[in-house]
């Protein structure tokens, strides 16, 4: 079987010393020097693994991360981290990443631990036809009334007790709507393909009302953890990237050096005026 790495470091001699290591094994190994070439080569072609550095200028491990995340079939991502980022490695396993090594890493421990993110990595594919179903299902759904055929659905809700329904289960920001029982978004009456990190995010500004929210705050309500507030931005630059892609930026407003806070533009615009 062909198995295609990307090696991405930014330091030229670890990089080509790992290369060298993963070639050795039999491995397909295509190196990038960046993050932004990592982006770029990640759209161009498929890979099973992405070892990727997390610290590096610019495009970060953390947003080759994500990316990598967004493909389908999604490769397997492993981090190099020295003692210094540790934290951030361990917060972006919770966020996806199969494993992170500590450099510098042995030829032994690296191979193995791309071994075994290829197993994991095989068995996530038997699951692909499922979600090739699921997604085939809200393909279905007709543009114009997708609001109300969703509304539809979930009215198998009016058989559940009094107590266990929401009374605010829907909140709303503009055309952005979130459904706070299924954890699902909406944006201008269409069901939004978001992760679950997404729609904390999402929750968690809404919530905060016209408050601008602190990175870490946050990252407590979207990861479950405490951090300082530089690594809380890392991990959320990606996430209100992807974001912005599917709603328009303006809704995500950055408050730069402290945080983000969600706006209805239509409003904000009335009170320019």
């Amino acid at each position: 079987m062909d198995i295609h790495i990307m090696m991405v470091e930014d330091d030229q001699r670890t990089r080509m010393a790992l290369t060298a290591m993963l070639e050795n094994a039999g491995y397909r190994v295509t190196p990038a020097a960046d993050g932004e070439t990592a982006l770029q080569m990640l759209a161009e072609h498929h890979f099973d693994v992405i070892i990727t550095d997390i610290r590096m200028n610019d495009i970060d491990g953390i947003e080759v991360l994500n990316a990598a995340r967004n493909e389908s079939p999604a490769p397997a991502v492993i981090l190099l981290t020295g003692y210094g980022s540790l934290e951030t490695a361990i917060a972006a396993i919770r966020a996806g990443a199969y494993d992170y090594l500590l450099k510098p890493c042995s030829p032994a421990a690296l191979l193995k631990c791309v071994d075994r993110a290829l197993q994991r990595r095989n068995a996530e594919q038997r699951q692909v036809n499922a979600l090739q179903t699921i997604a085939q299902i809200v393909a279905q759904f007709n543009e114009e009334d997708t609001f109300i055929k969703y509304l539809d659905q979930e009215r198998t809700t009016d058989l559940l007790p009094p107590e266990s329904v929401q009374p605010d289960r829907y909140t709303y920001v503009g055309a952005l709507c979130i459904d706070r029982l299924r954890h699902t978004v909406l944006f201008d009456n269409k069901l939004l393909h978001v992760t679950p990190i997404e729609y904390a995010l999402l929750e968690c500004l809404i919530d905060a009302g016209q408050r601008v929210v602190s990175y870490r705050e946050i990252v407590r309500h979207t990861h479950g953890h405490d951090t300082d507030e530089e690594e809380a931005q890392t991990l959320l630059k990606s996430h209100i990237r992807n974001l912005r892609r599917k709603i328009p930026a303006q809704y995500l407003v950055s408050v730069r050096g402290t945080g983000y806070i969600l706006v209805n533009p239509d409003e904000t615009e009335q009170n320019a005026d």
